[in-house]
């Protein structure tokens, strides 16, 4: 009877001593999850997402608003970016003139002399 148990020991000893000296990877220990504070890269994703949960939160009628504001607000901007890009626009116009000025003068004055 005793010989047996001492064959499945015998066994399981050379189970271990196989997996011992076969060279496999650490195991992998699973930890427990844990809330990852958002990076940079990440907060961009995280502010949209709370945002749509918010808004898919809001009554029609809210939602009605803040698509009425964001509209008016986006305009505001398109706006303000159209009249900054004139404004460069009119100013190389402006140094294109400017300049071509100059060179008419100085080529007139450069005649004179």
């Amino acid at each position: 009877m005793n010989s047996q148990p001492d064959q499945e020991l015998e066994q399981r000893l050379q189970q271990l001593e196989a997996e011992i000296t076969t060279p496999t990877s650490p195991p992998v220990v699973a930890q427990p999850q844990q809330p990852v504070a958002p990076t940079d890269q990440s907060s961009v994703p995280t502010v949209l997402y709370r945002f749509v949960n918010w808004f898919k939160g809001l009554s029609n009628v809210g939602k009605l608003i803040v698509v009425a504001v964001a509209f008016v607000v986006g305009l505001a901007i398109l706006r303000v970016v159209l009249r900054i890009v004139a404004t460069v626009i009119s100013l190389a116009f402006l140094a294109v003139l400017m300049y071509f000025g100059y060179r008419f003068l100085l080529t007139r004055t450069s005649d004179k002399s």
